[in-house]
This record gives C-alpha cells, sequence and structure tokens, in this order.
C-alpha cells in the first residue's frame, strides 16, 4: 500500500512524464489496484495501472512493450487506448512464490535504503515473505483475505517453502544483512507447515544474526517452546490493536486479555522476546475504552521491569502507533458504516489533495462513530502524552529524553495544530501558505533556542 505517501508518488509520476515524455509511466500495488480506474481517469501522465499480483503480468506487459506491440492480452492491466479507459481481466495468482527472489540487493540504489551504520539493530535490515495471502478478516487490514480476494483475485495464501526461506536467509547474510523480518504468520499454514519450517531452519542452521516472527493471534506453550529452539536470536510481535476486548473483536481480533498475557508470560519463560503492538482511535473506542489500552502498556511495562531485574533479557515491550490512514480496500474502508467508520477521503484524488496540508492531522482520512476528527486528534495526542510519561516512570526514557519527547512530540504539536486550523481559514491563498511557513519557521527557531539553553544546562 502505497497511500501513506499518495501525495508523492503521484507527483513523483508527475515529474517523470514531464521529464521523460516518452516513457511509459506505471503503477501497481494494492492502493493501485483499489483505484486503477480512478487514476487512468484523472492522472494523464500515469499510463498504465498493473492491478493485483503483478510479477507475471508486468513481464508481458514489458514484452508488448518492447516490441511495440499492442496491449491487448496482457492481463491485470487499465490503460487508455483510442481515448477510451481498457481494464483486462485478472488472470489467477501463481500457486506457488517460490519462483520469485526476494533477495536482489544488489539492484536497490543506495544502499543506505538499506543499511543503516550508526542505528544498530536496525542496520542491515530486510524483509521476506513466509506467506503471500491471509486468512484473516482485521477490519482495518488492506492486506486482509477479503482485500486479497477482490483487487488481488487470490483465494488462499501460497506459503514460500522452507527450504527457499532458508536459502533467502543464506543469500541475505551473504550481503551483509543481519536482521530479517518473516512476515506474515506461520501457523497460516498449518501445523504440518511450521513444524517443518522450524525443523528445517533448526537442521540447516540461521545464517543471519536475528529473525523476527510474527503472531496473529496468540500462541501456545509448544509453539513458543519450538521457536525458541531455533538456535539464533528471535524477537516475535503481536498486535492486539486494542486492550479493550470489545474494540479488538469489532476489528477482527478474537482473542481475550488472559490469552494475550498468557503468550507474553510463556515467551518470558522460554526466554524469547515479544512486542505488542497496539493502534490508537480505532472504532469503537473512546476516552474510556483507551484507559484499557493504557493499562495494558502499564501491565506490559510491569513485566519487562521483573524481568530486567531477575537479569533476562527484555522479553515483553509495547510499541503503538496512530492509524492516521486507514488502508483502502480493507473491509470498513469499502463498508464503514458496516464497522464504525465515517470516511474523510473516498477517493485517491481526495487523499492526494489531503496529503498536499501542512500538517499529520489533516491527512486523517476516517472518523468513527465515537469519535470525530477533532477527538481523533486529542486521543492521539493524549496516549502519546501518556506513553511518554509511562516510559520515564519505567525507566525506559530518562527525564532529558522524556522532556524533549514531550516538547517536540506533544507540545508543539498541539500548538501547530490549534494554529493550522486557525490559519485554514483565511480565504486568501497566498496570504494563507505565507502564515503557515511562517508559523513553522517561528517554531523551529523557537525549539532551536530551546533546546540550545537546556543543552547548556546540562553541560
Amino acid at each position: 500500500h502505497w497511500i501513506v505517501h499518495a501525495h508523492g508518488a503521484i507527483n513523483l509520476a508527475r515529474i517523470c512524464k514531464s521529464i521523460h515524455s516518452e516513457s511509459f509511466i506505471v503503477v501497481g500495488g494494492l492502493t493501485a489496484s483499489r483505484f486503477h480506474e480512478e487514476i487512468i481517469q484523472k492522472y494523464p501522465f500515469i499510463d498504465i495501472v498493473v492491478r493485483g499480483e503483478a510479477e507475471e503480468p508486468f513481464l508481458k506487459l514489458m514484452e508488448k512493450i518492447d516490441k511495440k506491440m499492442s496491449l491487448e492480452g496482457v492481463p491485470n492491466i487499465t490503460y487508455r487506448e483510442d481515448n477510451k479507459i481498457r481494464i483486462s481481466s485478472l488472470a489467477p495468482p501463481v500457486d506457488s512464490i517460490d519462483k520469485y527472489e526476494f533477495t536482489r540487493l544488489d539492484l536497490l540504489k543506495p544502499k543506505t535504503l538499506i543499511f543503516s551504520i550508526d542505528k544498530p539493530p536496525y542496520c542491515a535490515f530486510w524483509q521476506i515473505p513466509i506467506s503471500r495471502g491471509c486468512v484473516y478478516n482485521c477490519s482495518t487490514c488492506g492486506g486482509s483475505a477479503y482485500s486479497y480476494k477482490k483487487y488481488l483475485f487470490r483465494q488462499t495464501p501460497s506459503l514460500r517453502s522452507p527450504q527457499k526461506i532458508v536459502e533467502d536467509l543464506d543469500k541475505l547474510a551473504e550481503q551483509g544483512v543481519k536482521t530479517v523480518f518473516l512476515f506474515q504468520d506461520a501457523r497460516i499454514g498449518g501445523r504440518r507447515y511450521w513444524e517443518y519450517l522450524f525443523k528445517t531452519l533448526t537442521k540447516e542452521g540461521v545464517s543471519v544474526e536475528h529473525i523476527t516472527l510474527e503472531l496473529f493471534e496468540p500462541a501456545d506453550e509448544e509453539y513458543i517452546k519450538a521457536i525458541s529452539k531455533l538456535g539464533t536470536s528471535v524477537s516475535l510481535t503481536i498486535s492486539p490493536e486494542s486492550g479493550s476486548e470489545n474494540v479488538r473483536r469489532k476489528h477482527g481480533r478474537n482473542y481475550s486479555n488472559e490469552e494475550l498475557f498468557d503468550t507474553i508470560k510463556k515467551c518470558q519463560e522460554y526466554h524469547v522476546p515479544i512486542l505488542v503492538f497496539f493502534m490508537v482511535a480505532l472504532a469503537y473506542e473512546d476516552f474510556e475504552t483507551i484507559k484499557e489500552t493504557w493499562s495494558m502498556w502499564e501491565k506490559i511495562c510491569m513485566i519487562d521491569m521483573e524481568a530486567r531485574n531477575e537479569n533476562y533479557p527484555l522479553t515483553a515491550g509495547y510499541g503503538y502507533g496512530q492509524m492516521i490512514l486507514m488502508d483502502p480496500g480493507s473491509l470498513a474502508f469499502d463498508n464503514p458504516t458496516d464497522y464504525g467508520y465515517k470516511l474523510i477521503y473516498k477517493t485517491l484524488e481526495e487523499h492526494v489533495n489531503g496529503m498536499s496540508l501542512p500538517s499529520w492531522h489533516q491527512w486523517i482520512n476516517y472518523e468513527t462513530i465515537s469519535l470525530d476528527k477533532k477527538s481523533i486528534i486529542k486521543l492521539m495526542l493524549d496516549s502519546l502524552e501518556y506513553s511518554i510519561n509511562l516510559r520515564e516512570r519505567f525507566g525506559l526514557y530518562d527525564r532529558l529524553e522524556a522532556f524533549y519527547e514531550r516538547l517536540f512530540f506533544v507540545d508543539v504539536s498541539r500548538l501547530v495544530v490549534k494554529r493550522l486550523d486557525e490559519l485554514m481559514t483565511i480565504e486568501d491563498e497566498v496570504e494563507r501558505d505565507k502564515m503557515v511557513k511562517d508559523l513553522y519557521d517561528d517554531v523551529l527557531d523557537r525549539l532551536k533556542n530551546l533546546r540550545l539553553r537546556i543543552l547548556l544546562q546540562y553541560l
């Protein structure tokens, strides 16, 4: 999904076409598949949308272009011909993704896209799939079983074979990659698959220094124990989204808080670190239910503190994010009222125009039955402030770090949100743009001066 940078993507395509007018501008992916007809209709500098899974159709498209032939017969594409929009049929996706190569890092430039020498363990990091497709239908996910079926024509997931995953890890290690995220829950393939995967990884050896695995639902002791015996550094992630069981279940996560904490405790027992990830400002969430999420953050911090006091490695942690942009093509985007949402931006053009505005709070593409946009912004900033204070209280931030976080990400955001909303009422566009720029320049100057004064006090 490139909806998160739709404004940049569309304008990059515009720039490319203006410089290379003879070129074919092609876009693809989940966002393009959802908005394919609108893209060709509204953006004349984009020539072709490749819908669904693109490897085979894109190769056929390139062969046709190379031979200057008609695009007729190329599956999965939407394009213009004789001033009409042509939409070819979707071809069935391949049964196996083993034929595809996901480790050709030599094709990427610049290498700083992958390697960041000053930020371990985030340096030399890459991702490869265990599966393409999903069996779950989480309401706001644009990569759900529903989304894959409707927009990518995939009926069932395609699993990458354990042998290919071992090969992938070997090739990545040879290129200097140290950390690999194996995304998608291996249990999607059933018990026989995950047992064979872990057996193969154990037998062949994991050539990278660390791997991260996903849990789409809580895991039992047998599964966590098997992971702990892989013979390398391993961590897990799980995304309950909310600490409220009611909110969580309405979004497709059908498990209890007790089941979640049982998993965390088992991970602690087997010394397998797990990150528990949440989203803020979901449908059916309000200023009361968010307290259940905050309470869960605190309990996770307490588990971490106990682990540190017993000289264990950090075995639990929480992270969270603001949705900002609900995935197009998700169940909730396509049927918002059924899932407790109201869409602010429905078309790609509305997203692009909205994201041209100067602040993150203006990009939010949804409201909920419980929260209007103003309430969503407040809930997001309140949650951020709570999280900073919590991390300071448990020693994850020192006093200066917490002060900076509150200042830069909470106090300044509240100030800018309030002032920008006032400025956006100015009808004269030139005057409005000037005052917006003056606001940002003023905020940056004040922050620089304040930061300098604080640093001088600590020297």
